[in-house]
């Protein structure tokens, strides 16, 4: 992991020495199809005049659902429920240093709320985790990093926090780039939703084929969950986020999946055990791997994405003995036990009616005990598959709206297929930008 840090800083360092050789090359402007933060991109936009400057997108939505659920997960009948949920409000800034240079954050208001925080007292009572809750939804700092491009090498060099060029979920961050509610309504059981790191990150352009070679804050497998795989690891708890262990993440891309002209394979490797706050819990490592094939392509009104995950978690079982003797808010009670290997398949097809109507049919399946080791059996429960139709229709400049019926279905013997339905309304200021 060392070596990787070396490696990046050393490449950063030549690419700037022979960018100041050389003559400052313009940004180019900005356009509707600008690439977002975790895509590929080997040049700022094109801005005239004094310095510095600051440009500013929105984007977010509101739900309404009514769905199939169950009293607990011990329980077989299925009752209705009716949800409102003020998802999520975002707010984009870049101040804009120089023609090559920039500073980007994104600020998240999930849930309508202010959220919560997780303190670890390592004095008392052997070592507690302890939480105050003042609402129940988050505001987030999102990502905050810097960019910096370089004409000579055609490359990028982001420092900060960044989305992870790992999923269609990472990638795929602005709602009218993808017709579902989600751009995948099963990542969240397997790993981190709208998935950043913080660390240091290179981006390498060469014709049509873009390169990725990052080192990025790694997963605490403390919170390592059964019904969301490594994905509550993502170190969003605590007010620091411990870096004993770091992780690798590397993606070669053929022109630009966010335009809907892409294909790529990313790549995720790192321990977690030395990120734990209870040290004395575990000492064998728990590295989770993860590889990704994911494409998407338009051709006229004609549209598809998709994506395969495969992903493997070391000593899986030891794991799930050390969360199953956490104490406080972090035991996970019935929720230790986690498979060795977990996959997820995800396609979505769209046809494109009119302008701006847009209908799509999605199939996707997850299976986080794919593979089990030691005493772990495996739970059919999150063996899922879900199928999804529904619209999305631009009603006015930049608002949205979507709608979205699914049925979802285990491999749990007895459990009923269950529905889901969804409308959404919202707004994406980076559609018209």
């Amino acid at each position: 992991m060392k070596s990787v840090f070396l490696v990046l800083i050393l490449f950063s360092t030549l690419v700037h020495a022979q960018e100041s050789s050389t003559t400052t090359t313009e940004i180019q402007a900005p356009t509707s199809e600008a690439s977002p933060a975790a895509t590929s991109a080997t040049s700022l936009p094109k801005v005239r005049g004094e310095f510095p400057k600051f440009e500013f997108k929105s984007y977010g939505y509101i739900s309404f659902s009514q769905h199939e659920t169950f009293k607990t997960v011990q329980n077989l009948e299925p009752i209705v429920r009716r949800q409102m949920d003020l998802a999520e409000f975002a707010f984009e800034g870049e101040y804009i240093l120089t023609e090559n240079s920039k500073i980007e954050f994104e600020v998240e208001i999930e849930h309508g709320g202010v959220g919560s925080t997780v303190e670890f007292d390592p004095f008392e009572e052997f070592g507690e985790f302890e939480q105050e809750i003042e609402k129940g939804g988050e505001v987030v700092l999102h990502e905050v990093y810097y960019k910096k491009a370089f004409k000579q090498g055609n490359t990028v060099l982001k420092i900060g926090k960044f989305p992870l060029f790992i999923s269609l979920g990472s990638v795929l961050t602005k709602p009218h780039r993808y017709p579902s509610i989600l751009p995948s309504d099963v990542e969240a059981r397997m790993i981190p939703l709208g998935w950043t790191e913080t660390g240091v990150q290179v981006e390498q352009k060469v014709g049509m084929f873009t390169g990725r070679l990052g080192l990025v804050s790694g997963l605490n497998s403390e919170f390592f969950r059964t019904y969301s795989w490594v994905g509550g690891g993502y170190q969003r708890h605590f007010e620091t986020m411990n870096a004993d262990d770091l992780a690798t993440v590397a993606s070669v891309e053929f022109g630009n999946v966010v335009k809907g002209q892409g294909i790529a394979i990313a790549a995720y490797h790192g321990d977690t055990t030395g990120n734990r706050y209870k040290v004395d819990k575990m000492k064998e490592s728990a590295r989770v791997t993860l590889w990704t094939l994911m494409g998407s392509y338009k051709y006229g009104r004609f549209g598809i994405q998709g994506e395969v995950i495969e992903g493997e978690l070391e000593n899986s079982d030891l794991v799930s003995k050390a969360n199953a003797t956490l104490g406080g808010l972090a035991k996970p009670k019935a929720f230790a036990p986690l498979g060795k290997k977990a996959r997820l398949e995800s396609v979505q097809v769209s046809y494109e009616a009119l302008e701006d109507l847009t209908f799509y049919l999605k199939g996707e399946h997850v299976d986080t005990f794919a593979e089990v080791e030691g005493n772990i059996n495996k739970n059919p429960r999150y063996d899922l598959t879900k199928k999804s139709a529904g619209l999305m229709w631009m009603w006015d400049t930049a608002a949205f709206m979507k709608v979205q019926y699914s049925r979802e279905k285990t491999e749990l013997d007895g459990l009923p297929e269950t529905y889901q339905a969804n409308i959404a309304f919202g707004f994406d200021l980076d559609r018209f930008n």
